[in-house]
């Protein structure tokens, strides 16, 4: 058995793949992401699974679930609570971390707390919010990408053999870096309040200032694409490699910036994704939904993949339909199409019945303690 290592990075756009060198002499492909915002994607992602992605949280087995059963050393290291072991992420991992203090007992810095969640439902709030904790804070709460990534290389070598490695990064995700290569407060705050709803579409970004955003976050992929070159070129073995993100971002397309789960959209530039699947024996299609990636991986192990999954290997061909679910809280958008045609459900009430269970889309109901660690990030609406 081979070793196998999985790399997410938050908020890459298939459009922009080009700006990483490394990722894109692999060949990327464009993958469908299950979801719109990283918990729901991210859950859809690791159990090919769209009752994971409509209840935001794991449903079923995961990928490494999966692989330790069949005696994989499994290593996950996502620094965001979006991926926090209350939603199941750590489900099958022997070294999980999600790097994740959260905001204590503050309410409104508090990512779990259910006060700043149904707050946050109202757009005064949202901006107030933003005035008082910049998301710079994203990032400057979370250990580096350069520190993620020398920490799973020193995991990873110092595992048994076969290994399974997960690593989530976080610098391509708004403001697109800490410090000086930052997108400067002021802008990234009146981008961000652009378009919510409908209502703000009197902010003003001009377009030379998309363009500076564009560049921020064209230099922040550049920064990513080098720590996975990093890290494939420190780990002892030569795995089969998949990389993928959890979701795209906005730019200014139809008057909209980055992504915010409460917006519920589906557009192309946030749910197409690049992957690459290097070392697998495919020649995948231009165009294939997220659900297939972990039954394709389990299957490069020599794995069969559980029942209740809803991916299809692309050694098979993989989905022929395309489904993605934006859920916030009861409500859900609904994204199905194949080659060529999209059908788009805006805002409905969701639910699902297959052979994993009914899912329903509703808001996650944690512990209290968990409510005290989901919220860190510092941003109002998940991510």
């Amino acid at each position: 058995m081979n070793d196998i290592v999985l790399v997410t990075a938050d908020s890459v756009r298939y459009d922009h793949v080009d700006e990483m060198g490394f990722i894109s002499s692999l060949d990327p492909q464009i993958g469908v992401t299950t979801a719109h915002y990283t918990r729901p994607s991210l859950a859809g992602l690791l159990s090919s699974s769209l009752n994971a992605a409509i209840e935001s949280r794991i449903a079923g087995p995961t990928i490494a679930s999966v692989l330790g059963e069949q005696g994989y050393t499994c290593i996950g290291l996502a620094p965001t609570p979006q991926t926090d072991p209350a939603f199941g992420f750590d489900k099958g991992f022997e070294e999980y971390e999600t790097f994740s203090d959260g905001g204590g007992d503050n309410p409104l810095k508090n990512r779990r707390s259910w006060l700043r969640e149904s707050l946050g439902r109202f757009d005064s709030v949202r901006r107030l919010y933003r005035r008082l904790v910049p998301m710079e804070a994203v990032l400057s709460g979370i250990p580096s990408d350069e520190e993620v990534i020398d920490m799973a290389i020193e995991r990873f070598n110092d595992a048994s053999s076969p290994r399974f490695l997960w690593v989530h990064l976080m610098e391509s995700h708004r403001p697109y870096g800490t410090g000086s290569n930052a997108l400067p407060k002021e802008l990234d705050r009146r981008a961000g309040a652009a378009g919510n709803d409908g209502l703000l579409r009197s902010v003003s970004v001009t377009d030379e200032e998309i363009e500076e955003i564009d560049g921020y976050y064209r230099d922040a992929l550049g920064r990513v694409d080098g720590e996975i070159e990093r890290l494939l070129a420190g780990i002892d073995s030569e795995p089969a490699f998949v990389f993928t993100s959890d979701h795209g971002d906005e730019l200014g397309e139809e008057g909209y910036f980055y992504h915010q789960g409460f917006r519920r959209r589906v557009a192309d530039t946030l749910i197409e994704a690049p992957v690459v699947m290097d070392g697998f024996d495919i020649e995948p299609p231009e165009r294939f939904s997220a659900l297939d990636i972990a039954p394709t991986m389990v299957e490069r192990a020599g794995c069969d993949a559980p029942e209740s999954w809803h991916g299809r290997s692309l050694t098979a061909g993989g989905s022929e339909t395309l489904i993605t679910v934006a859920p916030w809280h009861e409500e859900a958008t609904v994204a199905v199409q194949d080659g060529t045609k999209k059908l788009v459900a805006q805002n409905a009430s969701l639910s699902l019945e297959s052979e994993s269970g009914r899912a329903e889309a509703s808001r996650s109901e944690v512990s209290p303690e968990i409510e005290q660690r989901l919220r860190n990030l510092g941003y109002t609406d998940a991510g």
